[in-house]
């Protein structure tokens, strides 16, 4: 890839491979099993691929939207792409969750012996949160913590931010990049005030984070931009950036030291953009490409599917008397062996996330996005926009406008349709067995 204008157009595989690799490090983080890494610290640093995700999509965003975002219509356009990537999987799985809260709330009531790790629509699970998480205002310090399908809450933050983006791009064009650093410096002073020992913010301060992370990959990609097309020593560089990326996270305590990365990640990035070293081959293999692909699915579904999974491991231990779930460090686990027996597990539960995650992008994600694409293609113009230069970009505003509003309705419908009869299925059919039982 090149840093002149004509040849910064490719994509970049190598930052594509990243985030699905970030993704699955983030699920390992979050695997409810009690394994020998759960006491390491350190351990709790893969956080940091989620600031990670941030910087990627502010590079990323830079790079395909940057020079287009040129009016109204177009910002608009925008705006509801962002949508359509991010929020019907995002109401999926939040369907899937209050369906299994129910699930829960039926079977407590039908067989008191049945077992539960944790009470059906407890804590985080209200009706509120609901409301929150649909319109995706989950982490704007509404609620004491996460809640219902946790890792969306920096789904819903970038959504903002993805929408700040675009208005200072439309607004500043000349003065973008000044604005990314000053927001950048600022966002992360104000950050830094209000929460001096962890970049770890999430329900409450998550919005400054996602800002903080998100335009430092803004300015990551107008330092590249500006670059020459060939990076001198790319096997070099990339060893480096490895190695840092790691010495960071095995050593770095909380404390001020966590807000040097999102520096770190924009050197990463910058490296990496380049995609010319031998880290960068690996990257490019079909397999890590289609982590990449397939990283939002897995980023959010894989907290339900080790939800339904405790579950499973909780019942099966109630009956069979078995201690197969405990509390460690204030968080519940399954109790699969040793701590080092358990780790061949919790490897196995973050491996099997990716298939599941495969489906639900080939079923949800993509169609989408298809379909936002297409309604929003600049070929629906109608023939009276066309007729009148004059007044074409108004109308083609107006025109996206509308149907970003049609789009937001036939999505959630789209979407939840399907999930929602399923859910309904299963739970008369476990309803109908719950009772035969009675």
């Amino acid at each position: 890839m090149s840093g002149t204008k004509s040849a910064i157009v490719a994509r970049f595989e190598a930052l594509d491979a990243l985030r699905g690799v970030c993704a699955l490090l983030v699920v390992l983080f979050h695997v409810p099993v009690y394994h020998a890494l759960k006491d390491i610290g350190s351990f709790a640093n893969l956080q940091f691929c989620v600031d990670m995700f941030f910087a990627l999509s502010g590079f990323v965003l830079c790079h395909a939207y940057g020079q287009r975002l040129n009016d109204r219509a177009e910002t608009i356009r925008f705006v509801a792409m962002r949508f359509a990537r991010l929020w019907p999987l995002h109401i999926v799985m939040l369907t899937l969750f209050v369906g299994l809260e129910t699930g829960k709330f039926i079977f407590s009531r039908a067989d008191t012996t049945f077992a539960l790790d944790s009470q059906a629509f407890g804590p985080g699970r209200s009706l509120w949160e609901v409301v929150t998480n649909t319109l995706f205002l989950q982490s704007f310090n509404l609620h004491a913590g996460l809640s219902w399908n946790g890792p969306a809450w920096s789904a819903a933050v970038e959504f903002y931010v993805s929408i700040l983006f675009a208005t200072v791009v439309l607004l500043f064009p000349r003065q973008r990049y000044g604005i990314f650093l000053a927001l950048c410096l600022a966002v992360g002073a104000l950050l830094y005030q209000v929460s001096p020992d962890t970049l770890f913010v999430s329900a409450d301060w998550g919005i400054l984070r996602a800002m903080f992370g998100f335009f430092a990959g803004c300015l990551a990609y107008g330092l590249r931009a500006r670059s020459d097309d060939q990076l001198t020593a790319p096997n070099l560089w990339e060893a480096c950036c490895v190695v840092l990326v790691i010495a960071f996270a095995a050593t770095r305590p909380w404390g001020p030291s966590h807000y040097a990365y999102p520096l770190l990640a924009m050197i990463v990035i910058y490296i990496f953009s380049y995609d010319q070293g031998a880290v960068s081959k690996i990257l490019r293999s079909s397999i890590l490409q289609k982590l990449g692909l397939w990283s939002y699915s897995i980023y959010m579904l894989h907290t339900f599917l080790f939800q339904v999974t405790k579950m499973g491991v909780s019942f099966v231990g109630q009956k069979a008397h078995l201690n197969l779930v405990g509390w460690h460090n204030d968080e519940k686990l399954m109790l699969l062996g040793t701590p080092g027996q358990a780790m061949l597990p919790a490897i196995i539960l973050t491996v099997l996330v990716v298939p599941v995650a495969a489906l639900t992008y080939r079923w949800i994600e993509k169609p989408a996005m298809d379909a936002a694409r297409n309604l929003l293609s600049p070929t629906h113009v109608g023939p009276t926009a066309l007729a009148n230069p004059a007044t074409s970009s108004g109308i083609s505003a107006a025109a996206i406008a509308g149907r970003t509003s049609w789009l937001s309705t036939w999505l959630l419908t789209r979407s939840t349709r399907g999930s929602i009869e399923t859910g309904l299925g299963r739970l008369r059919a476990m309803s109908r067995r719950g009772t035969a039982g009675t």
